[in-house]
């Protein structure tokens, strides 16, 4: 089959919309990078910074990982705290002869 040789145009009514250029996926090893989805030339400079942090920040995927950095520690500390300050949690040792249930 030809390829046809007509220029492509965005729809009228996604003109006000920022669209990124590119779809593939990219050897990320993000599911879903947010470059994916976000066309970084259409943002001021500054923005584009802050997104750049953003994007190499990794999240940890499991409690292990996160304890080993002194952010999530004290996020997982203030969650926490405002959870008992709200009076949403009660953290209590566990009785006797139980063990904590693991979580996914």
């Amino acid at each position: 089959l030809r390829r046809s040789d007509r220029t492509s145009r965005t729809p009228i009514w996604l003109k006000d919309f920022i669209r990124p250029d590119n779809r593939r996926p990219t050897a990320n090893t993000c599911l879903y990078p947010i470059s994916s989805v976000l066309y970084y030339t259409g943002l001021s400079t500054s923005y584009q910074s802050y997104i750049a942090k953003s994007s190499i920040e990794v999240e940890p995927r499991n409690y292990h990982e996160a304890a080993k950095d002194s952010r999530w520690r004290d996020a997982m500390k203030a969650e926490i705290q405002a959870l008992e300050a709200n009076k949403t949690w009660e953290v209590v040792p566990l009785p006797k002869g139980k063990k904590a249930i693991g979580c996914k």
